[in-house]
């Protein structure tokens, strides 16, 4: 399961943007192709499908007004793949090296488990750093996986450490609203 789907742009913004606390008292509602979910009023989304056949994905991209991204990969097919292969896969394929002035540190990873709409969701959270200019810069990734009825959901929330305040509840209010029908 090899995924190119992150943009070079969205990683830079990850590294650079000036945070705002997220709008989760006025949300905004996705329910399109069998996921739905609330997202911060103050969020922006992107929706991109890929693929033909049986093989349909489709990446829906939330941004904070700052630097916080959620990524969703919805695969129309049971992807047999696990969740820290995804992990690994996602953090391969930011490929820092091409970007210039950005070097990526090391993953550290650890279980994580948060509410979801009708149960816990465990998931992996993976703390790691990316160095700008000489400037480290703490970043968060808590990594999750939906499987329903032969069909696949990874969510990606990443964000800056020290912005987590702000993130936070979020990451929260769309882990604990998403649903996969």
């Amino acid at each position: 399961m090899k995924s190119t789907l992150i943009p070079t742009f969205l990683f830079l913004l990850c590294l650079l943007g000036c945070e705002k606390m997220a709008d989760i008292g006025s949300p905004q509602e996705y329910d399109t192709d069998g996921v739905s979910f609330s997202y911060p009023g103050n969020w922006s989304i992107g929706v991109e499908k890929l693929g033909q056949g049986e093989d349909k994905t489709k990446v829906i991209n939330l941004e904070s007004p700052g630097d916080a991204i959620v990524i969703m990969c919805l695969y129309d097919f049971e992807e047999d793949g696990t969740l820290w292969e995804f992990a690994e896969d996602f953090i391969s394929d930011m490929d820092v090296e091409e970007i210039p002035l950005v070097k990526q540190g090391k993953s550290d990873f650890s279980p994580i488990t948060r509410q979801g709409k009708s149960q816990p969701i465990k998931g992996l959270k993976n703390r790691l750093k990316f160095s700008f200019l000489g400037e480290s810069i703490p970043h968060v990734q808590e990594y999750f996986v939906l499987k329903k009825g032969g069909r696949s959901l990874y969510v990606v929330c990443q964000s800056a450490e020290e912005d987590l305040e702000k993130t936070g509840p979020a990451f929260r209010q769309i882990v604990g609203t998403i649903e996969l029908k």
